[in-house]
């Protein structure tokens, strides 16, 4: 049989990872590579057991703890040089019990932002594997330049530890992310699946198979992304009391018990900003919780009411206060451009509970 190894960093990859699974699972040995994200873990091994019957191996990659992560300012220079050659040493293990002994896979990757995990393991893989990346598409990634002293130490670091190639990405609200750059992409990558491409292989692909969890009897639900762990918003108290009338106005219209509210996975989310509605889950993916009796999917800049295709997506994003509006524009443009169905954004609390009335009637 072939063998398949796919890495799925994150829940936006998780439809392809499922796609390509289901796709080669009655002829190849399937492995998921999962580098440190508990959460993901989590759902993949619900889905594996009950879907799957257990068939897929699942390699997960604890993350790398840096020294100089608990030290600040200069007390992390003496941490710099320990934690270089610890992080070689942790990798090349993680190669020798995982990986070494693979030959003539096929090598499936969804993102050009990378974990040092990913990075590091394609570029190893790619001398005796055959390498394929599917774009999950919009917003796209693209190269950065550092233009300070700490982005530039940064990416020295990144290349000490993953190699000399080793780059850094930048999106519209947010720079300085590890980056498969493009002499990679063109020389040892073999085959290129883009947006569009995607799109037309994956058109069929029915999700409905791996809706196994309960998703509750909801009217509305909220999708929290973590702006406030994130730095994304001016402070606590702001972001509460914004929130907080956003949900009196749900309020008026529906019961406490027909709201709920899903956080992000892998987030350590304040979740005593919203008092109302009940928690679901945060390892379950959105798309798996979308159901016919949703009238209204909320967010702020949530992939979750990007993937919407059938019932209400709002964004509050023009209700919440930003750092600045530069975050709030360069979210909102990711949103919309992988948005699969209209986004509504209302301007004011008036035109929200507007959207509400209207929908009710």
């Amino acid at each position: 049989m072939s063998k398949i190894v796919i890495f799925c960093e994150n829940y936006t990859e998780i439809e392809s990872t499922l796609y390509v699974a289901k796709h080669h699972c009655h002829d190849s040995l399937i492995t998921i590579v999962i580098p440190g994200f508990h959460d993901l873990l989590k759902f993949f091994q619900v889905i594996n057991e009950k879907v799957f019957h257990s068939a897929i191996n699942i390699i997960y990659l604890e993350s790398y703890q840096p020294g100089r992560a608990q030290a600040r300012g200069i007390n992390k220079i003496p941490h710099v040089i320990p934690d270089i050659i610890r992080e070689r040493r942790y990798l090349k293990e993680i190669w020798n019990k995982y990986f070494v002994q693979l030959a003539g896979c096929e090598v499936f990757f969804f993102s050009r932002g990378s974990s040092g995990f990913k990075f590091y393991l394609l570029k190893k893989l790619s001398k005796r594997h055959r390498l394929v990346y599917i774009s999950h598409g919009p917003p796209y990634f693209s190269k950065y330049t550092p233009t300070n002293i700490v982005d530039l130490a940064s990416l020295t670091i990144s290349k000490l530890i993953y190699g000399r190639d080793a780059a850094v990405g930048k999106l519209p609200y947010i720079k300085g992310f590890l980056y498969i750059p493009d002499k990679f992409m063109k020389k040892e990558v073999d085959r290129v699946i883009d947006w569009t491409e995607r799109n037309k292989i994956m058109k069929d692909f029915d999700l409905s198979q791996f809706r196994i969890f309960d998703a509750g009897k909801y009217s509305v639900i909220y999708f929290d992304e973590g702006l406030l762990e994130r730095g994304f918003v001016t402070d606590k108290t702001t972001f509460s009391r914004e929130l907080a009338k956003v949900f009196d106005v749900l309020g008026k219209y529906f019961p406490e018990k027909e709201i709920a509210r899903k956080y992000h996975p892998g987030h350590d989310s304040d979740q005593t900003l919203i008092k109302v509605g009940d928690i679901l889950p945060a390892f379950i993916p959105a798309e798996l919780l979308y159901n016919e009796n949703v009238k209204m999917y909320i967010g702020i800049c949530s992939a979750s009411i990007a993937n919407v295709e059938k019932g209400l997506a709002v964004s509050i994003a023009d209700l919440i206060t930003f750092k600045n509006d530069e975050i709030r524009k360069g979210l909102k443009e990711g949103l919309i451009q992988m948005s699969k169905s209209r986004i509504l954004f209302p301007k004011s609390l008036d035109e929200f509970e507007q959207i509400i009335i209207d929908m009710k009637q």
